[in-house]
């Protein structure tokens, strides 16, 4: 066996300053960096779900939009073409518009929903009570057809005057708030399926 002749090690390099301190910056520069890089990123996340969220409150506001005009206007029809005419009361039950509720009902579930503008709910909530409250009255003949058919045809009139306006108003508030920050409508729904 051949002795092993021991090699000296150069350690000088480890005693000069320079070394130490170019190692300090590069450890110093590094944690700068993530921490940075974390920053941007969790900046870039929190604008996405900003957007993301409005975009959904602003499909929200329109569905519930399209469903109360298309109700509103059974209702309405209801009024005026049945409930005026004080016809027999198997005609007025026979008649009775079957509102849609899908969307008004999921909104209870949906976390967005209390983001639409309290009095515009307050409203719809009002109308869909009295509505239904009016309706009710007239099949048990606790009021009149055609009075119940002229209180309900001033409930549409305001939803028609008022809160469809606001619901559309407080939508296209959100489109353009989006637009604003170069975001189209439907542009933030692509990127996730293209995920």
């Amino acid at each position: 066996m051949a002795s092993h002749r021991k090699v000296p090690l150069d350690n000088q390099e480890l005693r000069k300053t320079g070394f130490w301190l170019n190692q300090v910056f590069m450890i110093v520069s590094t944690i700068v960096g993530v921490y940075l890089a974390a920053q941007s990123g969790l900046q870039q996340a929190l604008t996405f779900d900003t957007y993301s969220k409005m975009e959904d409150n602003y499909y929200l506001r329109m569905s519930l939009y399209e469903e109360l005009k298309d109700n509103i206007g059974e209702v309405e029809h209801y009024a005026t073409e049945v409930l005026a005419k004080s016809p027999a009361l198997q005609i007025i039950k026979d008649n009775r518009p079957p509102m849609d509720l899908y969307v008004w009902e999921t909104m209870r579930y949906h976390p967005a929903t209390l983001e639409t503008p309290s009095e515009i709910l307050t409203e719809v909530r009002r109308f869909y009570g009295k509505s239904r409250q009016l309706m009710d009255k007239a099949e048990k003949r606790n009021l009149g057809a055609a009075y119940a058919g002229e209180q309900l045809k001033l409930l549409t009139d305001h939803m028609q005057q008022n809160v469809l306006p606001a619901l559309a108003h407080s939508a296209e508030s959100l489109q353009q708030a989006l637009a604003d920050e170069g975001v189209v409508i439907g542009s933030l729904k692509e990127l996730n399926r293209a995920d």
